[in-house]
């Protein structure tokens, strides 16, 4: 499903007006943010990623546009989050274990295709 196409039915359509930011944000920039996290810096996690940092970089600063918030101060030698920060890395964790927990509970259901996207 693209990301432009949007459900017609009421209450999804509901959703995505209340919420049009949602449509702005993509797993992998979330990933990264808790990767930079983990990793207590830029340059670690972007090797963790198999990214440059340059465009390790690019994903951090899509999702605070997407948030409208910056996560992390840069003003900093060390790794430093904002306030928007640290409140918005426990609930991407959470985000990305429910994530993780779908796609373990849909190729549960259809053990081929589990082992095709795991090996």
């Amino acid at each position: 499903m693209d990301s432009d196409v949007r459900p017609t039915d009421a209450v999804t359509t509901r959703f995505w007006v209340a919420h049009p930011r949602l449509l702005a944000l993509h797993v992998s920039e979330i990933a990264s943010f808790v990767a930079l996290v983990d990793s207590d810096g830029f340059t670690a996690a972007a090797e963790s990623m198999n990214l440059s940092q340059g465009a390790f970089s690019s994903r951090i600063m899509r999702l605070e546009r997407a948030l409208g918030v910056v996560l992390v101060d840069r003003s900093f030698k060390r790794l430093t989050l904002t306030s928007e920060g640290r409140v918005f890395h426990p609930l991407a964790q959470s985000l990305l274990a429910v994530l993780a927990a779908i796609v373990d509970s849909v190729d549960s259901l259809n053990p081929a295709s589990a082992a095709k996207h795991r090996g």
